[in-house]
């Protein structure tokens, strides 16, 4: 399906040494060998990951001395939002993304992202043959500067900025409506003149513009910012898209199990969504995700919630 999706992640991880082009990929650190395979991400695809690609991170259990999970609590604000996102398929190519964000649209972000083969107690082993090259940082997430399009552009579902998720409606029907007003105008654009595709008998289908929406829902709720009640009321709108198949005791790539969501694309791969009992996004089979709060940008998150 003609999905842009911006390259991602999960695609990217799935890439093998000799299916990425023989350009040289520096490491993460001076220190590093030289990386026997890598794939290249984009900030976008980062942040869904970003894909985008994009996740529950970690299990914090109590007494272990790190942040506990719990809700946020009304009144107490935190400097910034933080993510912990794992992608890919544990043996092949993981990737996992810290992301610090700014809570006004224009503030700085930083990210930090480790590549491995393998996930011991919920966190990517890093691995020297493992690189990611992704911006370290820059303002307006998903964005580098605030000049770039994704900073200027309207708030929307395909383009999810803060301020459009707090007031965001939370009817399920009206945001299945909403979603695919954009959806066909996505796809107008791409097939458009200076478009990316041509257009075809399936283009305008809805299933295709279902399995779009999915996608970009799926980045949405791997992003940042996303409130509790709006979290809830996006797995219902989920439910009513044309074509939805419903798997119970799904498993995200942690292990995790809630209600799967998934759609087909044209050869018959799920692409899926994964909510727990108390209807938090957790991720997909090749992701898990955690959300939380930290004190400022590359601190440990002080709390995380559910």
């Amino acid at each position: 399906m003609s999905t842009d999706l911006e390259k991602d992640l999960a695609a990217a991880l799935r890439r093998r040494a000799g299916e990425v082009p023989d350009v040289p990929c520096p490491p993460l650190t001076a220190a590093a060998p030289t990386p026997r395979r890598g794939w290249v991400m984009p900030v976008t695809a980062a942040a869904a990951a970003v894909v985008g690609l994009v996740v529950a991170g970690v299990v914090l259990l109590p007494g272990d001395g790190g942040p506990q999970r719990q809700d946020a609590v009304v009144g107490q604000a935190p400097e910034v939002y933080y993510s912990r996102v794992v992608s890919g398929v544990p043996g092949e190519n993981l990737a996992e993304v810290e992301l610090w964000q700014g809570k006004a649209r224009t503030d700085a972000w930083r990210q930090k992202i480790v590549g491995g083969l393998k996930v011991v107690d919920g966190r990517v082993v890093p691995d020297s043959s493992m690189t990611v090259l992704a911006p370290e940082s820059g303002v307006c997430y998903p964005a580098v500067t605030a000049s770039d399009e994704k900073c200027t552009a309207p708030g929307s579902w395909f383009n999810p900025t803060l301020d459009f998720l707090a007031n965001a409606p939370r009817d399920p029907e009206a945001i299945v409506q909403q979603l695919h007003d954009e959806a066909v105008a996505e796809e107008a654009r791409r097939t458009g003149p200076g478009g990316d595709f041509s257009a075809d008998d399936k283009t305008f289908s809805a299933g295709n513009l279902a399995y779009l929406e999915l996608n970009f829902l799926r980045r949405l709720l791997t992003g940042n910012g996303v409130p509790a009640d709006l979290e809830v009321a996006l797995e219902e709108a989920v439910k009513l898209l044309p074509g939805i198949q419903t798997q119970p005791d799904t498993a995200n790539v942690l292990g995790e199990k809630g209600t799967g969501y998934s759609l087909p694309d044209y050869e018959g791969r799920l692409f899926t969504v994964i909510f727990d009992a108390d209807g938090h996004y957790i991720g997909a089979p090749d992701q898990a995700v955690v959300h939380g709060l930290a004190p400022a940008l590359g601190e440990p998150p002080s709390r995380l919630i559910d």
